[in-house]
């Protein structure tokens, strides 16, 4: 009976052995031992490895701190340029183009002469009267290009070094024979105006010396005289603005021209820049 167990029980035995025969390993897996030369090349590998990234990574970028804006300085304004005044009485801006002008640049169109009281030259672009003697002798050029009757007539005068009562103006409806009108302004700011004959020793003042605020007084000043003259009716202006009217018969029409006087400075010169005539 025993023999009979045993028999049946060996196969089992066997069936045992042989499945545990396959799960056994047939040899041991030999795990190589790192050696020296393989760490320090993996670490080197690792070294490296970290340096590239490190080299590769971005670098931070600092950003530009803002500029302050600069605030702008305000830019001044100029004052606007003074509008030149103007007098609406004054005939120049009315009576448009005029009929005859003379700037003087060579005064051809003037009597030039010198004596020991008086000289007349084209000097400077005008027409140059000089008083050589303090002594009130009244020297005078006309021209002869016109002979109007009515007109306007307008001279611009600059006076040279002068004090006083020294004289200087317009010659208006003259003969050749040493007689006209003389309309004058003087060096401290006054006017007047005399109809002379000097062959006849006749001097007539129409208008005797008054002040006038229009008129630019002293030495180096420039004045606009003008003469208005229709019929008997004679107005005066400076710079544009009348200052007198007369009436007056004696004389209807003639020549004229620029006249000086010389009553306080030896060697007074006026210098006559420019003549307008407007014939009515």
């Amino acid at each position: 009976m025993i023999y009979m167990i045993a028999k049946k029980i060996l196969p089992l035995i066997l069936a045992v052995l042989l499945l545990a025969a396959c799960n056994l390993p047939t040899r041991p897996i030999d795990t190589p031992t790192p050696t020296v030369d393989l760490v320090a090349t993996q670490i080197a590998n690792l070294l490296a490895t970290q340096e590239s990234v490190t080299r590769n990574a971005p670098l931070a970028t600092q950003l530009p701190s803002p500029t302050p804006s600069a605030t702008p300085e305000a830019t001044p304004t100029p004052p606007p340029a003074p509008t030149p005044t103007t007098n609406p009485s004054d005939p120049a801006l009315s009576l448009g183009d005029p009929t005859w002008k003379d700037s003087l640049d060579t005064a051809k169109n003037f009597y030039l002469f010198e004596n020991d009281q008086t000289k007349v030259e084209a000097e400077d672009g005008a027409l140059a009267l000089t008083g050589r003697n303090a002594n009130g002798w009244l020297g005078w050029s006309l021209t002869y290009a016109q002979n109007p009757s009515d007109f306007y007539l307008e001279a611009t005068f600059r006076a040279r070094t002068c004090a006083g009562s020294d004289l200087y103006g317009i010659v208006f409806r003259a003969s050749k024979e040493n007689a006209g009108y003389f309309f004058g302004v003087t060096c401290d700011g006054r006017y007047n105006l005399t109809y002379r004959d000097l062959n006849n020793d006749i001097q007539n003042e129409l208008i005797s010396m008054k002040a006038a605020s229009a008129i630019q007084a002293g030495s180096d000043q420039i004045n606009r005289l003008g003469v208005f003259a229709q019929g008997e009716k004679i107005s005066l202006y400076i710079n544009g603005s009348l200052i007198d009217e007369v009436t007056d018969s004696t004389r209807s029409s003639g020549y004229f021209g620029a006249f000086v006087a010389a009553n306080q400075t030896a060697g007074f010169r006026a210098d006559l820049d420019q003549i307008k005539l407007w014939k009515r």
